[in-house]
């Protein structure tokens, strides 16, 4: 009997793909929306790396919804979570003088 290969669902093989999307979407999103200049400054980089972390987390978090691993699901959410909350804190917006 041949042994049967397994199942690697389409969000588990694209995550790469989907941090890449995100990043891109939320990047172009940021960077054209503020005073109609396009300009590419640390918040709309933070905010490409936000979107993109968020997206492939949320793509992982709803596959193991899917698949009814509600911790997979719950580390997922709390990844995400805490990869905004990082990036949030290594790229401020600016840096307050005291």
């Amino acid at each position: 009997m041949r042994k049967k290969k397994a199942f690697k669902p389409l969000a588990q093989r694209n995550a790469a793909n989907d941090f890449v999307r995100g990043a891109l979407v939320s990047g172009i999103v940021t960077a054209a929306a503020r005073d109609g200049r396009p300009r590419l400054d640390r918040a709309a980089v933070r905010t490409a790396l936000q979107g993109g972390a968020v997206l492939a987390a949320a793509t992982v978090a709803a596959d193991a919804l899917q698949r009814r691993c509600y911790l997979r699901a719950a580390l997922a959410a709390v990844g995400a979570l805490a990869s905004v909350h990082v990036l949030q804190r290594m790229l401020p917006d600016a840096v307050v003088a005291n």
